[in-house]
Formats: structure tokens, C-alpha cells, sequence
């Protein structure tokens, strides 16, 4: 009797502790269930894009790099346009078929072309349009560390086609069961037989998240028993509706690189390059094939696998009346049309994204940035993107090829800004652009050499009543004391060049005029000149500060030529334009802001005289005609020893500057002109810059004048030159030896007729 109690105390015991153990098993899955599927589902990284292309009627467009732009969207030539992502292009017309973005609707689109402008755009019903707008290109996320990447999609955006094909491939029986179905697992059992391969799954779509979510691949008992409780468990808590699209945004489709692809939102964007709303029968077929194995059916890799698996989906909808015979017949017989490969899969501007990055750290963490599913659109245009890490990489392998191996280590950044907005468009941070690591564009503080001295030549330019562009400096020697060191600076031609007009000085770059036109300014003049630039940064006031001691980045340099060539509007520099939420609200906006800091007259004079860096000085080599048009202007930089080479220089409405040198500060056989130019060079001969108006200033008037003694001259004398002056600077002195050949009636208000004129007439300034 004893004995029989102790039995019965045990099993009882037994019994309560399996109990126990059960319901606290029970109870955490509960808990991880209900944890992962409220409130936020999954961390969902932030997506950064590029800025939307916007065509509107006569703006200025160059037409290949608009065709580049499509092509990177996975845009397809065709001889006529049938289906969203393809475009047809002739001599003077450009038909698009939009697949739609935002406010832009889906459509086809024609826009006449003609002298490198858009002359009108209509739709499809020959109406007119004043903007459409291409969809811009995801450049890469911020991922976790799991690298899962996903679009989420809301019930209202999810295709019915979608849901339909899911559930007569996947689970006929799912709005019948509770997460487990003996019959779901029968039937596709019978009906895999039948057909000699898998058409049907046996496991609940219920069953496939809960494995999905919460447990591995492991084929065991234990695992199988988890998954049915977690599954129960999602069935007691959500509704169908939550669970079918818990399950659209989880399904993995497919792995590029290290990122994995989730959910059908991403996988129509990776495999078509459009979202989910834009797909066919057929496509939404071949998406819902590849769930029974991702890399089998991969239609890029696998096109003939694929092809059959979407039929047999296909065959399915046919079967139960989801299509027609009809239908399905047209459908079997199309191509894939699988669009080329995502142009950006991950993070292919590293030294854009670094810069981003320190943007957002003002108004966001880490965590919501690889979290929240933020939407942040930028500023980069990827066609200068991709021309200035092109100009790069290409300008190191011809200077390996002229100077050698040991060039292999040279090093390099560039920027490329929008003088406009100050929105920066292209930033690369290395000779190897793709690579990660030290961002030299906003991480190398490197001596500027010649870059300082437009900002002394403006601080005297805005002081006009006391300088000009003609205004006599002294180039002969110099030398200063200080703390018993003797400073002797020289030119780079180890010339002294006595008396020049300042205009002159610059653009040739002369070191000595400079430093003393820099001692008779003043440091706190030249100093407050930098901040009036955007330069937030003191110096020590040693006289090498006037020829290129003065230590930047090349981020915080641009910053300060972009407000010259803004004729004096200082812009912050910008790389982001708004962030949006996962629901697209705007979470955060970088607004457009303005402030006069210098008057444009002074700026004018100085721009002029960089406009003659390209004409006679350092960066010569371009046609007048060419650098007119462009409203070009530039300054090289080359610090002591030719440690650094440096240019900017801006053409059209584009800022760019150059910096190349080694990391470890040895010398080099460049100078501005011979390295960093070249990067320009090749950059700007590539994107081809449209025609900048030149804009007339109404106090500049323009005055023949010598360019040997800056006093006034004529069109047919030798060594004149047509040069802006602030009205009342004049010079009013002509030379006894010039009176024959000068005229003053040749004096022009604006300049810009008189170059015309000369054109007609053959004769050049």
C-alpha cells in the first residue's frame, strides 16, 4: 500500500513538474512571440538615396548623362516603350515609360530634346507636363549586424494577385486552420506525388514564419515541437491578416553580397527594379516560385529553373481559377524580365556616406539609423558620383605611368558641390574610391599652399576703394624676422618679378606679391575675411599664412569656394535633403539657407581673375570660348616641397575640388597644375558642364587696361586686356606710348557684348 502511494506521489509529482515546465516553456515563447510581433516587427535598416531626377521644360540637360542616369535605374532601350522601366531615345525625342514615384504616377512620357535642352515633355494623352521625375537610386543602408535587408509593405499596398498565388502555392487551407493543419500537410503530400515534384508545401504559412522568426533550419523533434507551440501561440494573438503579412515582409528571396534579402517589397525592387505595386502575373509568379529554394531558382543565376518553377506557379493559378487558360498561355510564353542587377546593392560611396554619417549624428543615434527603416534622400547625383571616382582612379594610373611605381601610394580626395545651394553631389576620400576606411575629403588637415590666396586677394578686393585689379604689388625679394628665424619666400620659378597688376600676381600665382599684399592687409583683416568664407578656424599669425601654411580639409576648404563661386552668398554645405519615417512622413528636413557675407562687386573682380587662371595662368589649356561659356574659374595650390597638390575650380553650376599626396607627408613630383588639375580635368571633360549665363553686374564696368603696368590701354595694343572694375576705380592714366593704339570709347558696361563682339570681328582680348 506504501509502496503504491510512493508510485502515485511520484507520477503526481512528475506530472506537476511537466506541468511547470510546459507552461513556462509555453509562457516564454508567448513572450517571444508577442515581443517580436508588436510594435515594431523587425529592424529595418535606413536606406539612403540619391536625389530624385527632376525634367522639366527648358532646362539645360545633357543628354547622355540623362541616358547613364536610366541605365543605372535598370532602364531598358527599346524601339517602343510597352512596359514600365523601359525607354526608346532618337535623334531629338525621349520617350520614357516611368514606373512611377512618390507623387510621380506611372506612365509613358515623351520629352523633345533639342540644343542640349528639354523643349517640352507631354504624357501619353499628349497633354503637357511641367515635371516628371525619375526614381532615385538606393546607394546603400545602415544594416545590422544580421545584414537583413527588407522594404515593408502595409495590407492596402499588397497586390491581391500576391495573396492569392501565396495561398494556392503555400497554404490553400489557411483561413481554415489554426496554425497546424493535417490536412494542409496530406493534401500537399497527394498532390507533389501526382505532379513527380514540389508544387505544394505541407507546412502552414503560420508554421513557415514562427520557424522563420524564432528557430533554426535543425530538422529535430524538439524543434518541430517549439514551432507548432509558437505557431498556436501566433494564431491566438494575431489575426490572419497580421500573420499573411508578417509572413510577405519575412520570406527571404535572395543574397547580394552580404546583404540578405526579405519580403517581397525588397525582392520586387532587387529582381525588377520597380515595387511590388508594378508587377505582372508572371513576375509576382516567379517571386512566389522562389520561396521553395532562393538559390535554385535564382533568375539571374538559374534563368532555366526559374522559368519552369514560375509555369508550374502559373499552372496553379490556372487550376484554380485565378487565371484564365488564356492567360496563362500569354503569360508561360514571356521573358523573365529580370532587370540588370541593382546598380547599388550595399555602400559603394564610402567617403558620401562618411559625410552623411556626420550629418545625422546631430539628430540621430546609431541604433535608429540601422532600426527604424528611415528613408534618407540626399543630395549625391550618381552621375558625378561615378565621373569623379572615374577621374580619380584614372588620373593616378596616367601619373604612375609619366613619374612611376612610386606613385603606387598616392593618395587623394575630391568634392563636387552645387554652387546654386551649396548641395554637395560627389565625394570620393581615396585613389581607391570603393575602399573603407580614412576619409580624406573630411579627415586630412593638409596645408592648401596657392588655395589661400583668393581669400587675400578678396579681402583686398573688397576694401575697393583701395585696391583693384590693377593695383601695383611688389614681387622682388623679401625677407622678414621673427624669434631670430630669417623668412625668405620665393616663387615658384625662383623669379622676382618686380612691379605687377594684382589681377596678374594671382593668376600667376606669385608667392612674394602675395605674402606682401597679405602683410599690408593685416592678419585680423585676412582673418576676418575666413569667416565671412564659412572658415571657422584660428591661425597663428606667421607670414607663411599668406602663401599656403594655413591647414585644411578639403570639405572645409570647398566650403570656402563655394561662397566665391556664389558671388559672395555663403550656403552651408549640405549632403542630406530630408529624412522620412518607415510610413513616409518627414522626420527630419535640412532646409535651404542664404546670407550675403560679401558684396558680388569685389567677388566679380576676383572671379575674373580666376577666370584668367584658365586663360594665361596655371590651369591654361582650355579654349576661351569653352572657359567663357562655362562662367569657369579656378585656382591650383601647391604646398612647400610639392608635399600637396591641390585645384578648385568651378565650371557651369559645379564646385569641385582636388587634393592628391602621400599619407605619410612625403614629397611628390606634382604641383597643382600637373596632379590635382588633371583629376579636374578629366572629371569636368567627362560631365561635359551645360552653358552658365554670365550674369552683368551693373557697378562693373569694363576698362582696357595694360597687363604689364595695369594702367589703361586699348583692344589693339599689345599686352591689353579687357578687365571689370568697380565704376569710379578706373585707372585714367594712358601712357604716351599707347595714345595711338588705345581708345577710350573702347570702354564696355558689362564686357560680356564686348567679347561678343570680338567673336564676330576674330579678334580675341
Amino acid at each position: 500500500m506504501k509502496f503504491k502511494l510512493s508510485i502515485s506521489l511520484f507520477i503526481g509529482s512528475f506530472a506537476v513538474i511537466i506541468f511547470i515546465f510546459s507552461a513556462a516553456l509555453i509562457a516564454i515563447i508567448d513572450y517571444r512571440v508577442t515581443a517580436k510581433l508588436d510594435g515594431v516587427l523587425w529592424t529595418v535598416p535606413a536606406k539612403l538615396y540619391s536625389r530624385p531626377l527632376e525634367l522639366a521644360e527648358n532646362i539645360e540637360i545633357n543628354i547622355d548623362n540623362l541616358v547613364r542616369e536610366l541605365e543605372m535605374l535598370s532602364y531598358i532601350e527599346v524601339s517602343n516603350p510597352e512596359r514600365s522601366g523601359q525607354f526608346s531615345l532618337s535623334k531629338d525625342n525621349l520617350q520614357i515609360f516611368l514606373r512611377g514615384y512618390k507623387d510621380q504616377r506611372s506612365g509613358i512620357f515623351n520629352i523633345s530634346l533639342g540644343n542640349q535642352k528639354i523643349k517640352r515633355i507631354t504624357n501619353q494623352l499628349g497633354l503637357s507636363e511641367d515635371l516628371i521625375k525619375l526614381e532615385p537610386i538606393v546607394i546603400g543602408g545602415m544594416y545590422p549586424a544580421h545584414m537583413e535587408d527588407r522594404v515593408l509593405l502595409d495590407w492596402p499596398e499588397v497586390p491581391q494577385i500576391l495573396i492569392e498565388t501565396i495561398l494556392a502555392v503555400e497554404d490553400q487551407n489557411f483561413f481554415n486552420h489554426y496554425g497546424i493543419s493535417l490536412k494542409s500537410i496530406s493534401r500537399a503530400f497527394l498532390t507533389n506525388i501526382k505532379a513527380g515534384e514540389v508544387e505544394q508545401g505541407g507546412s502552414t504559412i503560420t508554421q513557415q514564419l514562427a520557424k522563420s522568426l524564432f528557430f533554426t533550419s535543425e530538422q529535430t523533434i524538439k524543434r518541430k515541437v517549439m514551432e507548432a507551440i509558437a505557431s498556436l501561440l501566433i494564431e491566438f494573438h494575431y489575426s490572419k491578416e497580421e500573420i499573411l503579412l508578417a509572413y510577405i515582409n519575412d520570406v527571404f528571396l535572395a543574397q547580394s553580397g552580404r546583404r540578405a534579402i526579405h519580403g517581397f517589397g525588397l525582392g520586387a525592387h532587387h529582381f525588377f527594379g520597380t515595387s511590388i505595386k508594378n508587377l505582372d502575373t508572371d513576375q509576382i509568379a516567379l517571386l512566389v516560385g522562389m520561396l521553395k529554394g532562393p538559390s535554385l531558382y535564382n533568375p539571374r543565376r538559374n534563368p532555366k529553373n526559374a522559368t519552369k518553377r514560375r509555369n508550374l506557379v502559373l499552372s496553379v493559378l490556372k487550376r484554380n481559377f485565378n487565371i484564365s487558360d488564356a492567360e496563362y498561355e500569354n503569360l508561360t510564353i514571356k521573358q523573365l524580365g529580370i532587370s540588370a542587377p541593382n546598380y547599388r546593392t550595399e555602400t559603394k560611396y564610402p567617403a558620401f556616406h562618411d559625410l552623411v554619417r556626420l550629418e545625422l549624428q546631430e539628430n540621430f543615434n546609431e541604433r535608429d539609423l540601422r532600426t527604424k527603416g528611415l528613408a534618407i534622400e540626399t543630395n549625391v547625383d550618381p552621375i558625378l558620383q561615378d565621373a569623379l571616382e572615374v577621374a580619380i582612379v584614372k588620373t593616378k594610373n596616367q601619373l604612375i605611368n609619366k613619374y612611376g611605381t612610386k606613385l603606387n601610394d598616392l593618395e587623394g580626395a575630391a568634392i563636387a558641390v552645387d554652387i546654386s545651394n551649396g548641395e554637395v553631389k560627389a565625394v570620393v576620400g581615396s585613389t581607391r574610391p570603393s575602399s573603407y576606411g580614412f576619409n580624406r575629403s573630411i579627415n586630412a588637415i593638409r596645408p592648401i599652399g596657392s588655395l589661400v590666396k583668393p581669400f587675400i586677394y578678396l579681402t583686398a578686393l573688397d576694401q575697393y576703394k583701395d585696391y583693384n585689379l590693377t593695383t601695383i604689388l611688389d614681387d622682388s625679394r623679401l625677407s622678414l624676422s621673427s624669434g631670430g628665424i630669417i623668412w625668405e619666400p620665393d616663387n615658384f620659378d625662383k623669379k622676382f618679378h618686380g612691379n605687377i597688376p594684382l589681377h596678374v600676381a594671382l593668376w600667376q600665382s606669385y608667392n612674394i606679391a602675395s605674402a606682401r599684399l597679405g602683410l599690408e592687409l593685416g592678419f585680423r583683416s585676412v582673418e576676418t575675411m575666413f569667416s565671412k568664407l564659412g572658415i571657422k578656424k584660428q591661425f597663428q599669425d606667421y607670414p607663411s599664412l599668406f602663401i599656403g601654411s594655413f591647414e585644411l580639409s578639403p570639405y572645409q576648404a570647398i566650403q570656402a569656394y563655394q561662397t566665391i563661386a556664389a558671388d559672395g552668398f555663403y550656403t552651408p554645405l549640405r549632403s542630406i535633403r530630408e529624412i522620412k519615417d518607415i510610413k513616409g512622413e518627414i522626420e527630419f528636413s535640412y532646409p535651404y539657407s542664404i546670407e550675403q557675407r560679401i558684396r558680388p562687386e569685389p567677388v566679380a573682380l576676383l572671379k575674373f581673375a580666376m577666370q584668367q587662371t584658365f586663360e594665361r595662368g596655371t590651369a591654361r589649356g582650355y579654349p576661351s570660348k569653352t572657359i567663357e561659356s562655362w562662367s569657369a574659374g579656378g585656382k591650383t595650390g601647391t604646398s612647400d616641397d610639392q608635399r600637396d597638390s591641390w585645384f578648385v575650380g568651378f565650371a557651369g553650376e559645379t564646385l569641385v575640388l582636388v587634393w592628391l599626396g602621400f599619407d605619410d607627408n612625403r614629397q611628390t613630383p606634382l604641383t597643382g597644375r600637373t596632379g590635382a588639375f588633371q583629376v579636374w580635368k578629366n572629371f569636368i571633360d567627362d560631365i561635359n558642364p551645360v552653358f552658365k549665363q554670365k550674369t552683368s553686374l551693373p557697378r562693373i564696368n569694363y576698362v582696357w587696361t595694360d597687363m604689364n603696368d595695369g594702367l589703361l590701354s586699348g583692344k589693339r595694343c599689345k599686352n591689353s586686356l579687357l578687365v571689370p572694375f568697380i565704376k569710379g576705380t578706373e585707372p585714367n592714366i594712358t601712357p604716351t606710348v599707347r595714345r595711338k593704339c588705345s581708345n577710350r570709347k573702347e570702354t564696355s558696361d558689362g564686357g560680356f557684348l564686348e567679347r561678343l563682339k570680338e567673336a564676330f570681328e576674330g579678334g580675341q582680348g
